[in-house]
């Protein structure tokens, strides 16, 4: 009897540990304070006893046992490995990975960089030949400032045919010139016009505060809404925290409105674990969150669409 218990007990035990293929567990891991994840050049963060926080999770292989504990732990999920794939790539560097957020938090903030537009070529039969060179900058058209490479077209359309065309260049040792020109028909297209340049856009980040970001303490880029916040308090000079811990999940698209997360009830019982007051997510992955054990107490769950509403959000009075 005392053999067949103990090899009962052998079996049982090699079965609680086999591995279940494709699938992992998901637990809480640590909050992880901006503070020190993130510093804006010349721009201290606002003096205040509240903080951001990101929310993080923790992955462990699934195993029979680890399944079970996840079947009566509330804090626990067992997942598809393929649904719990991070959302940015791994193979992006720290810095190539914060591109978006760097892009909408400036927007945000209405630091909007200036375009470059240069031209890269000319057509042989271009009205500009032998008058402006590959490699120079264009200013303005017709007296129009630039802001976007596709108002060149838009506004050489609606100068009428023959009459010439000023344009405002800039060579690359920052001399500026101008010159006139007649727009040709284009081939192929009846009624339009053009200068018969290739143009290239890019912008000009040289004058913006400086973002730069720490790494290691968490993955993809679901901390995207919880650093852009911090990151606009500091831009925009407001305490935004009030005294307020304020944890969140959402990656961040480039018009600002957040992305897919997963995870969310382990960020939950993450934030609570630091005692945050307010825990924004996105509006999409809100019924993630369901659930009585989720509701009473804190964080506040605060579902949003966009960076620009969370920031709305937290200037509204306290209530």
């Amino acid at each position: 009897m005392i053999a067949r218990g103990l090899l009962l007990g052998v079996c049982l035990g090699v079965v609680a540990w086999l591995p279940i293929p494709n699938h992992v567990i998901l637990l809480p891991g640590p909050a992880v304070a901006t503070g020190d994840q993130v510093d804006v050049e010349d721009h201290p963060r606002p003096t205040d006893p509240g903080d951001y926080y990101i929310t993080t999770v923790y992955r462990r292989s699934a195993t029979t046992w680890w399944a079970l504990r996840a079947l009566i732990q509330s804090d626990w999920t067992l997942v598809s490995e393929h649904e719990d794939r991070p959302q940015s790539q791994s193979s992006l560097s720290e810095d190539e990975d914060h591109q978006i957020l760097r892009r909408v938090v400036y927007q945000t903030c209405g630091l909007e960089p200036p375009l470059i537009i240069t031209v890269l070529d000319l057509t042989d039969d271009s009205p500009l030949r032998g008058k402006v060179e590959p490699g120079d900058r264009l200013l303005q058209v017709a007296g129009e400032p630039l802001r976007m490479v596709a108002q060149v077209r838009q506004i050489v359309q609606r100068i009428p045919a023959g009459q010439p065309i000023e344009v405002t260049l800039q060579k690359p040792d920052g001399r500026k010139y101008a010159v006139e020109a007649v727009a040709k028909p284009i081939q192929g297209l009846p009624g339009s016009q053009g200068l018969g340049v290739l143009l290239s856009g890019h912008e000009e980040n040289r004058n913006l505060p400086k973002i730069r970001f720490q790494s290691g303490a968490y993955e993809g880029n679901s901390s995207d809404l919880v650093l852009g916040l911090d990151i606009c308090e500091r831009l925009l000079n407001l305490n935004l925290r009030r005294g307020r811990r304020v944890a969140g999940s959402g990656g961040l698209a480039m018009d600002g409105s957040l992305t897919s997360v997963q995870g969310l009830r382990q960020k939950f019982f993450c934030a609570r674990s630091i005692q945050a007051d307010i825990l924004f997510v996105p509006w999409s992955d809100q019924a993630q969150l369901q659930g009585k054990e989720l509701a009473p107490g804190k964080p506040e769950i605060v579902p949003v669409h966009s960076l620009n509403e969370a920031i709305h959000w937290l200037q509204k009075p306290k209530h």
